[in-house]
């Protein structure tokens, strides 16, 4: 009997690491150069708009997860060559829906946003156009994660950093000082994975677009495709304001030079403790069901949450004991007055992130059974922690934000944990 790893989880779920360390390490060097190159305030406001950026790109997960789990059943019951005609259908939801939506409504209300941040009203207008090209790269992902292509699912969506890198750093280094200039280049990074995406689907045999019985599947699964989608979009936007709104909170709850110090604090956090997060795209197609459970769906979680444990937990721990190190490494010597809180802020958002990481794996593993009770808890989770966080600032100042987070992510660790084998 085929034992050790049959299902190929720990395989992919390595490249998956790979693949996003050497994202990590392109995010970690843009960071470098953008927190020596620009002020401080504008440093801070940058690090805001990447934030609402990923906190509210995280319902496009949505559909990559909804994509990933239909094209995932199509293979399982052989029935491939539906493949290119089903991503098709979901290809005109962000050119039709949300390319004319998103900059209007961000153009519309630009100066209330740009006071909320205290920041330029045209930055939050590119940062909330941004999402638009964002979920056209969501979509690809979700056919490279259904059809199980994990070189592709862990390389071609790095681009975008890469790109992000080296067009920021020239235009930094030519003089635009301002955060606008590294979300220009990450948009012109976004554009590149959308070409790779269409490469990808060029690829795919011409053939089996015309054997598809693309008709008949789309009738049988939109009404549960739509069902899909919604909620799992709902569950992503708990969990993105969970994983990446605590920058946009801080630069609005404390000054400019607090925002901008916590900034660097969580981008070091964030970096460390959601690299292991990736193996749940690893897991997902491998568990993907429309209602029977696949074999050794209990071991391929058990094996997944303990190879996710280990690495959070090892990286956690070099934040909480080497905070100086990476800080050093990315933005240089820490001012001596402002060195107490930035070390303080990088422990203890690493070890108030830290459940997030498993939490992220639990969801992924709920999402793929079709089972959306528990991940929907996740949007009171998310209302809870922002609560907390404005009742706290005025006891606790930044570390406001970190101990709501903690709190709360440990409750959503324990609703998503499993009650019994799946």
């Amino acid at each position: 009997m085929a034992r050790p790893d049959d299902s190929g989880l720990l395989r992919h779920g390595t490249l998956m690491v790979v693949g996003t360390f050497a994202g990590a390490v392109c995010n970690a060097g843009f960071h470098m150069v953008a927190g020596r190159l620009l002020p401080e305030t504008a440093y801070g406001a940058l690090v805001a708009m990447l934030g609402i950026i990923l906190a509210f790109s995280q319902p496009a997960l949505a559909l990559q997860n909804t994509l990933a789990h239909r094209i995932a059943l199509l293979r399982r019951t052989g029935d491939a060559a539906s493949v290119p005609a089903c991503f098709r259908r979901w290809l005109p939801w962000p050119v039709f829906l949300l390319i004319p939506l998103v900059p209007a409504v961000a153009w519309l209300f630009r100066a209330p946003l740009g006071a909320f941040w205290h920041v330029d009203p045209a930055l939050p207008v590119l940062a909330l156009a941004l999402l638009v090209p964002t979920l056209g790269m969501s979509l690809f992902s979700g056919l490279w994660q259904g059809m199980q292509a994990f070189a592709w699912l862990a390389f071609a969506p790095q681009a975008w950093g890469v790109v992000r890198l080296a067009l920021g750093t020239a235009l930094m280094l030519l003089g635009l000082r301002t955060a606008a200039a590294p979300l220009l280049a990450q948009g012109a990074g976004v554009l590149l994975v959308l070409l790779l995406g269409l490469l990808y689907l060029l690829r795919l045999s011409p053939s089996q677009s015309q054997k598809s019985q693309s008709s008949q599947e789309s009738h049988s699964h939109s009404a549960s495709s739509l069902r899909y989608l919604l909620f799992s979009c709902l569950s992503l936007i708990g969990y993105g304001l969970l994983m990446n709104f605590d920058t946009a909170l801080a630069k609005h709850l404390f000054p400019a030079d607090t925002a901008g110090l916590f900034a660097k604090a969580a981008t070091i956090a964030r970096t460390a403790v959601f690299l292991p997060v990736p193996i749940a795209a690893a897991l997902f197609p491998k568990v993907a069901t429309d209602g029977t459970l696949p074999p050794d769906t209990a071991r391929l979680l058990r094996r997944a949450l303990l190879y996710a444990g280990l690495l959070v937990t090892a990286a956690a721990a070099a934040c909480l004991l080497l905070p100086r190190l990476p800080w050093y490494i990315l933005y240089g010597p820490c001012p001596a007055d402002a060195a107490p809180l930035a070390h303080s802020l990088v422990r203890t958002l690493a070890l108030a992130m830290s459940p997030l990481a498993l939490v992220y794996l639990l969801l992924n593993f709920e999402m793929a059974q079709n089972r959306f009770r528990r991940p929907l808890l996740l949007l009171p989770c998310a209302a809870l922690y922002l609560l907390l966080s404005f009742l706290l600032r005025s006891r606790l100042g930044p570390h406001a934000i970190p101990a709501s987070l903690l709190a709360v992510s440990l409750l959503a660790l324990l609703l998503l944990s499993p009650r019994r084998r799946p």
